[in-house]
């Protein structure tokens, strides 16, 4: 990307986010060289898509890790009861629009009054801010987690480290602590159509067009949009072979294994403002050591006046805890 024009995963994953759904992965196909997502997976997110570092859920010579290996010290992830869930048809509904576009119409001719815009005549949609974003489904979405979290947060925390090692020792990735992610959940479905958008003004149109999205017309799956200025627009749909399919009029086969959202657990780092009162002929150099959990964030408000006794030092203390992606809020 050039300047500070958004990337379209970005722009995709900002906007899709308030569906509740997860974390909405741009390229939802399964890696080439890795396989669809799995429970159990760690890994990292990088340019709208997932890629596995290993499976916590599965011994070292299990498939899964064949190709990378696992971190030194490795131990399986298995709690007792882990609680699999799985929610079929979680997602029914066709399209799945950001909450700034409205559908208004579906058009068979394009108006002659927009030259250029005859070959996008299909689905319409009124935007009313200037970024965007959608996803169309021809299947409906299921989704699969596992619900223990506390055994999820416990394991994080004991391992983070040698899986930070593992990414950036041996495999040389360059991945810091809050880059890594435990997934405890997915969304798949079989084809799937998606849409992205930014614009310098509100109010534009969006048209969408051909391919499995809208197969009244003919065509490759397109996107356009009118009424706007210097819009950016990116589009996608997949798999090819079953879109293939569904143009030439066959069912295609039934997989699923597109994953369109992530649930997952990562670590995240926040500050704080701490307060500690030392005697005022104490430097810098001579601040008590015994910093008790206690301390932490009882003066988060600012630093006490001085006495003529005691001054503050007023010191920026990381806290490190367990996020959880689960839609609900977006993974800082």
């Amino acid at each position: 990307m050039h300047g500070s024009e958004p990337a379209a995963w970005d722009i995709y994953a900002k906007e899709l986010w308030p569906l509740c759904y997860g974390h909405p992965l741009w390229f939802p196909e399964p890696c080439p060289e890795f396989g669809e997502v799995h429970i159990g997976d760690v890994g990292y997110l990088r340019e709208g898509n997932f890629t596995r570092l290993f499976n916590a859920m599965h011994c070292a010579d299990h498939p899964l890790n064949a190709v990378r290996g696992v971190p030194d010290g490795f131990e399986v992830f298995d709690p007792d009861n882990p609680m699999f869930k799985d929610l079929p048809n979680a997602i029914t509904q066709s399209h799945l629009l950001s909450k700034n576009i409205r559908s208004t119409s579906i058009s068979a001719a394009a108006s002659a009054s927009e030259p250029g815009v005859a070959a996008a005549a299909g689905l319409r949609y009124q935007c009313s801010e200037t970024s965007g974003a959608l996803l169309m489904l021809k299947k409906p979405a299921h989704r699969t987690y596992i619900d223990c979290r506390m055994h999820i947060k416990k394991y994080l925390r004991t391992h983070i480290s040698s899986w930070l090692d593992f990414a950036n020792g041996p495999l040389g990735i360059g991945l810091e602590e809050k880059d890594i992610i435990f997934v405890s959940g997915h969304t798949k479905t079989s084809v799937w159509a998606e849409a992205a958008f930014d614009q310098r003004s509100s109010g534009g149109e969006l048209v969408i067009a051909g391919g499995c999205a809208v197969p009244s017309v003919s065509g490759e799956f397109r996107v356009s949009m009118s009424h706007c200025r210097a819009a950016m627009i990116h589009a996608r749909e997949g798999p090819r072979d079953r879109v293939a399919a569904w143009k030439d009029g066959m069912e295609p086969v039934e997989k699923y294994d597109q994953s369109i959202f992530l649930n997952y657990y990562k670590m995240k780092t926040r500050t704080i403002l701490r307060s500690i009162v030392v005697k005022a002929a104490a430097g810098p150099h001579e601040l008590p050591d015994d910093r008790s959990d206690d301390d932490l964030g009882q003066r988060r408000s600012g630093c006490p006046i001085s006495s003529e006794l005691h001054q503050q030092q007023c010191h920026i203390l990381p806290l490190r805890d367990v996020d959880h992606c689960s839609g609900s809020t977006p993974s800082r």
